[in-house]
């Protein structure tokens, strides 16, 4: 009985010593690789925001900093555009809502938001002749990062916990209104 203890005295002995701290470094590891994929996330939002616009070469140095180590992740942008539309169902364009005096606006026509996906957009940069993606003044965009594998911490929460950390989580959700288009349409 003494030898049974002894042994397991080693065991929480190595595993205090050893994992504890690996996996307290992964952990910190985890949330730097946070901020990192934040940071860059409201770079590159702002910049559309600013912008008006986006361009291959801006998507792809966006993917290229947030893919860094082993991490994967997968980038979801949402764009919201206003359309306003008669009570018949038909589109106004945006000259012509304007016209109508701001007393009867509310009766003729209503607003609505069109919703284009990451799919719309990489469609536009990659399978047109199109140099840029662009949005229009108070257009909203979001961008959703969200982790597609495991990280060090995970898995080892994994194996010595017992848990299943949650799949596919964000790790970062940013976005706002477009406030400028400095493109010539």
């Amino acid at each position: 009985m003494n030898a049974f203890g002894k042994i397991v005295a080693i065991f929480v002995a190595v595993l205090l010593l050893f994992l504890c701290p690996i996996q307290y470094v992964a952990q910190k590891q985890d949330l730097l690789m946070q901020q990192h994929i934040t940071m860059q996330t409201t770079y590159f939002v702002d910049s559309i925001r600013n912008l008006g616009y986006v361009t291959r070469q801006m998507y792809e140095e966006y993917q290229k900093n947030i893919q860094m180590g082993a991490q994967r992740y997968e980038i979801e942008i949402t764009q919201y555009h206003l359309q306003y539309v008669l009570n018949n169902g038909e589109m106004l364009e945006e000259d012509e809502w304007e016209e109508v005096p701001y007393s009867q606006q509310m009766s003729t026509f209503m607003k609505q938001y069109h919703c284009f996906y990451t799919e719309d957009l990489l469609t536009v940069l990659y399978e047109t002749e199109e140099k840029f993606y662009p949005f229009h003044q108070g257009d909203y965009i979001t961008v959703k990062v969200k982790e597609k594998t495991k990280s060090l911490a995970q898995r080892m929460q994994e194996m010595v916990l017992g848990t299943n950390p949650l799949q596919e989580q964000y790790v970062a959700i940013y976005g706002g209104m477009i406030r400028d288009e400095a493109y010539e349409p």
